[in-house]
């Protein structure tokens, strides 16, 4: 380990200079953790180590044609100058085939939580590099030089273990309300401290209404301002109605009340046959906003009116409280519904096996009333939001994900591995980027 360690910390270490002189101190703290890291013989660390030693062969590639290009066009010597950047490539390539001879096979947990760390530190680092202004959690807090660089590593290492924790299908109902809340909190947070403190943490320094179905309404009042929709359909295309249980920031609160209900582990009346709501209110969140702006109405009166529909919701948390599921999320929201309808075109899906004896113990763990009983077997309609807190309940173990269309070949398990890094990254990007 010491071999491949020491090439791969001096290639760390000359990426980081490079980000030095360049002036992105962000990736500079990156690469000097990444060269320290380099050492370490936990396997998901050496295997994401490895990935990222791949991410900056890449870079270093990507700059010597730069370079060499520019030197033709100047009319300078270039050759001197090639020969030295492909000199950190082959050391680069070298790094990378030594420590992947050494590597082992990693278990499930292990090789998501390295898949996680590895994607999240070079999605987060690609972001602050493009973004024109600041745009990751850790410089809006701390306006220090290179802190985004340390908030970069934390934030991988949280998204990890989050990973580690929804594939285990016993810890993952908690873990999931747990990095759900975190992110919930840390917006909410971030839309207090802007209104009362610095305008800074705000997205456009500009107060407007945290709440889901203005992705809707205010595009439709205002024509224009549709970066929250197309945010919303690509979440939901990626990871389809696992939006509604993973990553809105306002329905964390009504999944909380239902869980902390008295009627926790009974069984609860649902599918088809439980009443819906949404597609009334989903007209409403269309239909209202564009009245209110045929007829001209100011600004101020139409949020006046979104901000009292939106203080209903906490009354229909208190239902959700009382009946022990999620009453506001499966009943009347109409982002709920629209993540579910766009959701069909992901490949996501929870699947109800033959070992089915339509016991319904399922049903207890579920708080968006989409199992039923139909031919003796459990039904998941459409309100699914993928959370698959019912997984742990099933002693047939009749429950798994899937997915669908080209991808149905693919064992649950697998599916299950690719759904869970899936989700894990975009949960480390919106705690890291979302705010209002």
């Amino acid at each position: 380990m010491i071999g491949p360690g020491l090439i791969s910390f001096f290639c760390f270490l000359m990426t980081a200079a490079h980000f030095l002189r360049g002036g992105a101190d962000t990736g500079a703290i990156l690469c000097l953790a990444l060269a320290v890291l380099s050492f370490s013989g936990r396997g998901w660390l050496r295997r994401s180590v490895t990935f990222l030693l791949l991410a900056s062969l890449v870079l270093w590639g990507v700059e010597l044609v730069h370079l060499v290009r520019l030197r033709i066009v100047a009319g300078l010597p270039f050759a001197r100058l090639g020969a030295i950047l492909l000199g950190v490539l082959l050391l680069h390539a070298g790094a990378i085939l030594w420590r992947r001879r050494g590597e082992r096979n990693l278990s499930a947990p292990e090789l998501a939580r390295s898949r996680v760390f590895s994607a999240s530190v070079a999605l987060l680092f690609a972001l602050d590099a493009l973004a024109p202004f600041p745009l990751l959690l850790g410089e809006r807090v701390l306006p220090w030089r290179g802190v985004n660089g340390v908030a970069i590593l934390l934030l991988a290492w949280w998204g990890g273990y989050c990973a580690v924790g929804l594939l285990n299908p016993q810890a993952s109902p908690r873990r999931r309300r747990v990095m759900w809340t975190v992110f919930a909190s840390v917006f909410f947070l971030q839309f207090l401290l802007g209104v009362t403190v610095a305008s800074s943490l705000l997205m456009t320094g500009r107060l407007h209404l945290p709440v889901p179905f203005m992705m809707l309404s205010g595009p439709v009042y205002r024509g224009e301002g549709m970066f929250m929709l197309a945010l919303f359909s690509v979440s939901v295309l990626l990871v389809g109605s696992a939006w509604c249980s993973h990553l809105c920031y306002f329905g964390v609160w009504d999944c909380l009340s239902a869980t902390s209900s008295r009627r926790k582990g009974r069984p609860v009346k649902g599918g088809k046959s439980s009443r819906d709501w949404r597609w009334g209110f989903l007209a409403a969140a269309v239909g209202l906003p564009f009245l209110l702006s045929v007829l001209g109405v100011p600004l101020e009166y139409a949020l006046a009116a979104a901000l009292a529909a939106a203080l209903a919701a906490p009354f229909v948390w208190k239902r959700s409280s009382a009946n022990g599921v999620r009453e506001y999320c499966s009943r009347f929201c109409p982002m709920g519904l629209a993540a579910s309808l766009l959701g069909r075109l992901s490949p996501w899906r929870m699947r109800v096996g033959e070992t089915c004896t339509g016991c319904m113990k399922c049903a207890s763990a579920c708080r968006d009333l989409a199992i039923s009983r139909e031919g003796g077997v459990c039904r998941i309609s459409r309100r699914c939001t993928l959370c698959r807190d019912c997984i742990s309940r099933c002693s047939h173990g009749a429950l798994g994900l899937g997915m669908a269309g080209p991808f149905s070949s693919v064992p649950s398990a697998r599916a299950d591995l690719y759904f869970i890094t899936l989700i894990s990254v975009m949960h480390v990007v919106f705690l890291a980027t979302a705010r209002v």
